[in-house]
C-alpha cells in the first residue's frame, strides 16, 4: 500500500474522509503517485508554509527558495527531542522523534506537510457542510501528491540540482493548496470550528487536531486565526470532563516543553517580533496569571460581570497580537483558559444552588455566550450548563429522597391493650393518609405541599414585590449623540470606573498633540460623569491611548 492509500485509510478510520480526488484519479489513470513509503516512525505533523493567502502561489524565481533544502538551517528552532504526548485524554500517543539524517528529515517534513493539508482539507469541508450548509469546493490535490512522489523519488543528494528542482515544484503546489485552504477558512467562524470539533462523533483524533494547530500557527496573523489556534491548542492539552469543566493534561513546565517540541517539529518560525521579547513575554505570562487569580478569588458570579471580566480577557488576548504564539505565552493562555472556564461553571452552579435555574437564566440571559467561549477557548452556553446541572441535581435529590423514605418507613410496634380503642379511633378518622390504601407516603405528600407553597411565594415575591435590578450589572453604554466626542468615537461604554471607547478611523490620522488633547478632554469629562480612567481602542481592539490620575499614554500603552 502506498503513502496516499495509507493516509486515506487512516483518515477514513478517524471519520475525516469520504471520497478523495486521488481515489477517483487512480481509477482513471496509471500515473504512479506516492510509491514511496512514509517514514516508519509514528505519524508526526510538521509545517513549512507562511505564504500570504491572497498572493499567487507560484512565485517567479529562477532558484528554489530553500524551504526544504539544506542551504539554510533546516528549522528555525532547535530540533525537537524525542517525546511522546498523550493528548486529549485519550489512549492515542503522538510521537516526535529526531530524524536519523538530513535526507530523512526533509522527506519526513514533506510527507507530513501533504498529510497535514489533507486533514485540514477534510475538517474544513465538514464544517462547511454541517454548519454553513453549503457544498464544499474541495481543492484538487492531485498535483501536490504527484510533486511529493517526485520529491521522495529523487536519488541525488539534498544539495543536488535535481533535489532542489523537485523541492521547488513541491513547495509551489503546497503553497497553492495552503492558500486555497486559507481563503476558505476566512469564511469559517471561530464558533463554527469550535462547535464542530467539540460535537463531531467520533471525536477528531489528536493527529487531526495537531494538523489544525500547525495550519493556524503558520498562517499570517489575524485575530480569527489566533482565536482558532487558541481553541485548538487548548483542547489538545486539556481533557473535557462530564460537568463542563476541564482538566489540564500536563504541568506548566512539561506543557511548555511539549509546545516547544511541536513548534520545532512544525518548522514554525518566530512570528512575534518585539523590541524586548523577554520582558514582553514575561509580562504577558504574568498578566494571564493575574487574570486567573482574579477569577478564582471571586465569591459570586456578579463580581466578574460587574468588572466586565470576560470582555477584558478577550481584549487582552487581542492586544498581545502575535506575541500569543510565544511558547511561554501559549502555555500560560492554555492554563488560563482551563482554570477560568472551570470558575465560570462553578460560579454559575453556585448561583443555581442558591436560587434555581430559571432565575439564574433570567438574571444573566443578556450575557454573550460567544464572548465567554472565545475568552476561555471552549463553548460555554449558560442554558446548557443550567440544564445539565439541574438534571444531575434532580437525580441526586431523588436518590437522597429515597434514602430518607426508607429510613423513616413506618414500623409496626406492639401496642398495649389500653391503647386499642385510641388506635382504632385514629385509623377510622384518618383513612386518607393510609399508605397501603392510596400508595402515597405522607412525608412525600407533606414535602410536596411545602414546595408548592414556597414556589407560589417566590413567584409572588419575584413578580410583584421585588424591584427588578439593573440587567447591565455595572456595565452601561455611553450616549455619544449628546457628547462632545461623537465625531471621534464609534462606540463607548462605562465599566466600573473605566471609560472604554472604540475610535473612528480619523484617530489614526490625528497628530499626536490632537490625540493627547482629545484624551484629556474625555478624561476631564469623566469628572462630571462616572469614570476615573479612560481606555481608547482602535477598530481592531488594540489599546491606542490610556489615561488615569497617575499616567497618560498615547500610542501603544504598556499593560
Amino acid at each position: 500500500m502506498n503513502v496516499f492509500e495509507d493516509l486515506i485509510e487512516e483518515l477514513k478510520e478517524e471519520n475525516l474522509l469520504e471520497d478523495t480526488v486521488i481515489e477517483l484519479a487512480s481509477n482513471a489513470t496509471n500515473v504512479a503517485v506516492g510509491n514511496a513509503a512514509l517514514p516508519e516512525e509514528p505519524f508526526a505533523l510538521s509545517g513549512m508554509l507562511e505564504a500570504e493567502p491572497d498572493i499567487s502561489p507560484v512565485q517567479a524565481s529562477a532558484e528554489p527558495s530553500g524551504e526544504f533544502s539544506n542551504d539554510t538551517s533546516p528549522v528555525s528552532l532547535d530540533a525537537p527531542a524525542d517525546s511522546e504526548l498523550l493528548l486529549q485524554g485519550s489512549d492515542e500517543v503522538v510521537s516526535i522523534k529526531k530524524p536519523v539524517d538530513d535526507r530523512a528529515f526533509y522527506n519526513k517534513r514533506a510527507s507530513a506537510e501533504v498529510s497535514s493539508l489533507q486533514m485540514v482539507e477534510h475538517v474544513l469541508s465538514a464544517v462547511e457542510r454541517e454548519y454553513q450548509k453549503k457544498l464544499p469546493k474541495s481543492y484538487d490535490d492531485f498535483n501536490a501528491k504527484k510533486a511529493l512522489n517526485a520529491f521522495l523519488q529523487v536519488s541525488g543528494s539534498i544539495t543536488s540540482d535535481e533535489h532542489k528542482q523537485a523541492e521547488f515544484a513541491l513547495m509551489q503546489e503546497t503553497e497553492a493548496w495552503c492558500s486555497a485552504l486559507s481563503l476558505r477558512d476566512r469564511e469559517i467562524s471561530v464558533a463554527d470550528l469550535r462547535r464542530y470539533s467539540e460535537n463531531c462523533r467520533p471525536m477528531l483524533s489528536s493527529q487531526a487536531m495537531l494538523s489544525l494547530a500547525r495550519f493556524y500557527r503558520n498562517l499570517p496573523y489575524s485575530e480569527p486565526v489566533r482565536g482558532k489556534f487558541d481553541f485548538i491548542i487548548t483542547r489538545l492539552f486539556s481533557k473535557p470532563l462530564e460537568d463542563h469543566t476541564r482538566k489540564l493534561l500536563f504541568g506548566s513546565d512539561e506543557m511548555l516543553g511539549h509546545i516547544k517540541n511541536l513548534y520545532a517539529d512544525w518548522s514554525s518560525l518566530s512570528l512575534f517580533s518585539v523590541d524586548d521579547p523577554e520582558s514582553n513575554i514575561k509580562l504577558a505570562v504574568l498578566s494571564f496569571g493575574d487574570l486567573t487569580a482574579e477569577a478564582e478569588s471571586a465569591i459570586e458570579f456578579d463580581e466578574l460581570i460587574k468588572s466586565d471580566f470576560f470582555e477584558r480577557l478577550r481584549l487582552f488576548k487581542e492586544s498581545i497580537a502575535d506575541l500569543f504564539y510565544a511558547p511561554e505565552v501559549t502555555a500560560a493562555a492554555i492554563e488560563c483558559n482551563v482554570r477560568i472556564g472551570n470558575v465560570y461553571v462553578e460560579l454559575i452552579d453556585r448561583e443555581r444552588r442558591q436560587s434555581n435555574a430559571a432565575s439564574v437564566h433570567d438574571k444573566y440571559s443578556y450575557l454573550d455566550d460567544d464572548t465567554v467561549s472565545q475568552a476561555t477557548g471552549k463553548t460555554l452556553e449558560l442554558i446548557e450548563i443550567l440544564r445539565e446541572r439541574t438534571t444531575t441535581s434532580a437525580v441526586e435529590d431523588v436518590e437522597s429522597e429515597s434514602d430518607v423514605i426508607d429510613e423513616t418507613a413506618p414500623t409496626i410496634q406492639p401496642k398495649k391493650k389500653s391503647d386499642t380503642s385510641s388506635s382504632n379511633r385514629f385509623k377510622f378518622k384518618l383513612p386518607s393518609l393510609n399508605t397501603e390504601r392510596f400508595g402515597i407516603n405522607k412525608w412525600v405528600l407533606a414535602t410536596s405541599i411545602v414546595l408548592i407553597l414556597v414556589s407560589v411565594g417566590i413567584y409572588v415575591w419575584a413578580n410583584f414585590l421585588l424591584v427588578d435590578p439593573s440587567s447591565t450589572a455595572g456595565v452601561s453604554r455611553f450616549d455619544l449623540q449628546n457628547s462632545p466626542f461623537r465625531e471621534d468615537i464609534k462606540v463607548a461604554k462605562i465599566s466600573g470606573e473605566t471609560f472604554y471607547g472604540v475610535m473612528l478611523p480619523s484617530w489614526e490620522t490625528m497628530p499626536k498633540e490632537k490625540q493627547q488633547e482629545l484624551l484629556q478632554k474625555i478624561y476631564q469629562h469623566g469628572g462630571q460623569k462616572e469614570w476615573l480612567k479612560v481606555n481608547l481602542m482602535n477598530s481592531q481592539g488594540r489599546t491606542v491611548a490610556y489615561m488615569s490620575a497617575t499616567r497618560m499614554e498615547v500610542g501603544t500603552p504598556t499593560p
